[in-house]
Order: structure tokens, then C-alpha cells, then sequence
């Protein structure tokens, strides 16, 4: 904790942030979320302001990465402010260049300096002449950490996060968390981590039972707002998600048979929950 706080305030000019800072930069009226012509969601209205740090939670399947990629990409009941310019983090991790190096890929879609480029690079523990390294000799833990850098550091002022934390061990985790509380503009973001969203969120997004709602709040606040309307099976099923979640990570990266042991424990355990 003691290192974190010696860390030096994040000094980075966004672009059009005063045209955004605490205005409504999306709007939402009557959409909805369909996969192969089900209904996952409805929304009558909703909005987003500038400076939000939106977490969006739900259960599996229930259209949380098809909200984000409606916002994303465009849709007739979504109107985003012409000021909002938007990076985007997907699970795909398909805006590398293998050959290119760490620095280089991050450089290529940043306005910033080296110097900060380079600062924030080692705040995700990519220090000295790790930049230099090319993408293809990474794990695949490190190049979530790439990506997200470079998402991060691009020319946007509102960031898009689908599950950032899923590939990443606690260490990055923090590191990541820290940099986004420093962020001065919009973060809407997908997690099932409830610690990563408890330090990032200021509003949370709920989908459930088809509907969007949103809480002005933090997610400690939300949950207690919840508490008299929760119940012991549905406190359990989230807390299986997360760690079917958190076991299908590092089965990714280090698959093994006790991993894909647990994880089918924990599927058939959710299973018997659904009942």
C-alpha cells in the first residue's frame, strides 16, 4: 500500500474531456438485446455522463457483452455525444501487431509522450528494456496487459472494458485498478470481480430478469441498498460465477486436470442451483 502512495498523481491530457466532464455523453431510449431472435434485455431509457465509472453486473447469459457492443458499435436506439471517443477492451485481444515490440504497439495509438508512456507501462510491471520486447514472445497474461495499456493510453476519453480483469493475476489486477481510479474520463466496464469493482465503480448497472437498472453508488453502497430483497441462493450463485470465472482464466493460460476438475465441480454445482 505504502509503495502506491508514493506513486506520482497521473498527469494525462484527454481528448475533448472538458466537452464531456459531467454531461450526458450516452443516451438509451427503448433498446433492447437479442441473441439469435431471444430477448435478453429491455431498457426504456438510460444515461451516461461524463466522468462515470459505470460497472456493469449481471449473471452469465444475461447480455452484459451485448449492451457494451451496441454502445460500441452503434445502435438505432443508442446516441453518443460527437465529443465521446471511445477505446474498447475485448476478451479477443485482436489490436496487437506480434512482431511489433510492447512500446511500439502501445505508441501506435497514443498522442501521449514516451515518458508517460513508459511511466505507466511500468506501473503494469513492464519495466526498462521489457518495452523492447516483441508481442509474440509474451504470455497471454502479459498481452491482456499490452492491450489494456494501450487502450488506456489511445486517443479517447472513455473507455470500454469487457472482463479487463479475466487474464490477469493479482498483481496486474491492482496495478490496473489504481490507473483507473486515476482516470479522468468515462469507464464503462463488464466484471464479474466484485473486489475490482468495489475500488473502480461510482455507479453500477444491473441486468436482471430482462431489465437494465442503474444505482448511483459505489458497490459496497449497492449491496447494502440490495440486502433486503437478496436472498441466500442468489449471493451463492454470484459467488460461484466469479470463481467459474476466475478457474476458466487460468485454465487459459495454464490449463491442467485439477483446474478443469474445479471448474466442472463448480459447473455442476451452479447447475444444481439453477434447479
Amino acid at each position: 500500500v505504502e509503495k502506491r502512495n508514493e506513486l506520482p498523481p497521473l498527469k494525462m491530457d484527454l481528448v475533448n474531456l472538458e466537452s464531456v466532464k459531467n454531461r450526458t455523453i450516452i443516451r438509451g431510449e427503448d433498446v433492447s438485446g437479442t441473441i439469435e431472435g431471444r430477448v435478453l434485455w429491455k431498457a426504456k431509457s438510460f444515461s451516461i455522463r461524463g466522468g462515470d465509472k459505470m460497472a456493469i453486473i449481471g449473471s452469465n447469459g444475461t447480455g452484459k457483452t451485448t449492451f457494451i457492443k451496441k454502445i460500441v458499435h452503434g445502435n438505432p436506439g443508442i446516441s453518443l455525444s460527437p465529443s465521446v471517443k471511445i477505446g474498447y477492451f475485448s476478451q479477443k485481444i485482436d489490436t496487437l501487431e506480434l512482431d511489433k515490440s510492447i512500446l511500439e504497439n502501445v505508441q501506435s495509438s497514443s498522442q501521449q509522450n514516451e515518458t508517460l508512456i513508459r511511466t505507466i507501462l511500468a506501473r503494469m510491471h513492464f519495466f526498462r528494456d521489457d518495452v523492447y520486447k516483441p508481442i509474440n514472445v509474451l504470455s497471454g497474461g502479459e498481452r491482456v496487459k499490452v492491450a489494456l495499456t494501450k487502450v488506456f493510453l489511445s486517443e479517447v476519453n472513455t473507455l470500454v472494458l469487457d472482463e479487463p480483469t479475466n487474464f490477469l493475476d493479482m498483481e496486474a489486477i491492482e496495478a490496473f485498478e489504481s490507473l483507473l481510479k486515476e482516470y479522468n474520463g468515462s469507464i464503462i466496464f463488464v466484471s464479474h470481480d466484485r473486489k475490482f469493482i468495489e475500488k473502480v465503480a461510482t455507479r453500477i448497472m444491473t441486468i436482471d430478469n430482462k431489465e437494465i437498472k442503474i444505482f448511483d453508488g459505489t458497490y459496497e453502497q449497492f449491496k447494502q441498498a440490495e440486502k433486503p430483497t437478496r436472498n441466500i441462493k442468489e449471493d451463492k450463485k454470484l459467488l460461484l460465477e466469479t470463481k467459474i470465472t476466475e478457474v476458466l482464466s487460468r485454465l487459459s493460460i495454464e490449463p491442467s486436470e485439477e483446474l478443469e476438475q474445479e471448474f466442472q465441480n463448480l459447473i455442476n454445482e451452479k447447475r444444481n442451483l439453477d434447479k
